[in-house]
């Protein structure tokens, strides 16, 4: 248990040092299908959840996997984000998200 604290510390000090943040995965509870428009695009580093019915992770995979975490603004006002591999959206753009959590071009 504290070594995973020193791995996460580690993780997020080396992030933080290259101007990102470090968050966790957005849970998909809070992830709803509809359109929308891109309202940010920010670098971050995902830090996985660790998974007590797994018995955790090894400490290399506790690593923080640099990703963009999107902002979207949807039409009642509220925003959603997701978490992706690469910055394939930029401000402006109208998108879809989808059942599956994912973000496509509208």
């Amino acid at each position: 248990m504290r070594i995973t604290g020193i791995v996460l510390a580690l993780a997020a000090a080396g992030a933080l040092a290259q101007g990102e943040k470090v968050v966790v995965p957005v849970p998909a509870k809070e992830m709803q299908p509809g359109y929308g428009v891109v309202e940010s695009v920010t670098p971050v580093r995902v830090v996985p959840e660790r998974s007590a019915a797994a018995g955790g992770s090894s400490g290399k995979a506790q690593a923080a996997r640099p990703k963009y975490r999107v902002g979207v603004r949807m039409p009642d006002g509220s925003v959603q984000y997701r978490d992706l591999d690469r910055p394939e959206f930029k401000v402006g753009d109208n998108v879809l998200l989808t059942n599956a959590g994912d973000i496509v071009p509208d």
